[in-house]
């Protein structure tokens, strides 16, 4: 019953931040944030226990005044570990939080070839297309005011030291060890992605605001 009643708070929250938050993200993006945190209260109680596990390890490896790196990994690089990063990144945006870590995808065995799956963020309001550079399969993913490029990559090609990291595995099995720098969020459906990884960024900007409150 409490973690339907925190679901129904972080709603509420959800509708308010537009108004005073969203100055980055184009229109149509913005609604769907909106319109994809309404259905919050459609995720298990199960589900949500994770979910606000994997919200609150970020959030405390972003008190230690080091900016974190959170990394989204799955098997081949292609749909879920970069529908997960851009959904992510995207909720930070609408809470004005961008700053507070950084997000990486990254792939066990990357696929190169053609990202079929980004295309689905068009529907939202991002606009995807095939950007040319040094990096085989790349897209750029406006979202407003800027930009990200993406592309697959091995996680070794990650631009990151070993203290502060935090690995989401999407997959079973893609590390030998958990640890508290890893968990898994094992997710099957990509169509489930931009819910839940909304959902943690709502529950970061609640831990953040009641965080400064109470300094």
């Amino acid at each position: 019953m409490k973690t339907k009643s925190t679901v129904a708070m972080i709603v509420v929250l959800l509708f308010f931040q537009l108004a005073i938050t969203a100055q980055k993200l184009n229109g149509k993006i913005e609604k769907a944030v909106v319109q994809i945190g309404t259905t919050f209260k459609g995720i298990s109680t199960e589900r949500l226990l994770l979910l606000d596990q994997v919200a609150f390890s970020i959030f405390k490896k972003s008190e230690n005044n080091q900016k974190p790196s959170v990394v989204f990994l799955d098997k081949t690089n292609q749909e879920l570990s970069q529908l997960a990063l851009v959904w992510l990144k995207t909720g930070m945006i609408y809470y004005g939080h961008q700053d507070l870590f950084s997000v990486y995808s990254a792939g066990i065995d990357p696929a190169i070839s053609p990202m079929n799956g980004i295309a689905s963020l068009d529907a939202y309001g991002f606009k995807v297309k095939n950007a040319r550079g040094e990096n085989p399969m790349s897209y750029t993913i406006k979202y407003g005011s800027g930009s990200w490029l993406v592309f697959p990559k091995s996680v070794q090609k990650l631009p990151l030291s070993a203290q502060n990291i935090f690995k989401i595995n999407l997959k079973e099995n893609l590390e030998a060890q958990q640890n508290k720098n890893a968990v898994e969020l094992l997710i099957s459906e990509p169509t489930e992605i931009a819910r839940e990884m909304l959902y943690i960024a709502t529950r970061l900007n609640y831990l953040i605001t009641n965080d400064k409150g109470t300094k």
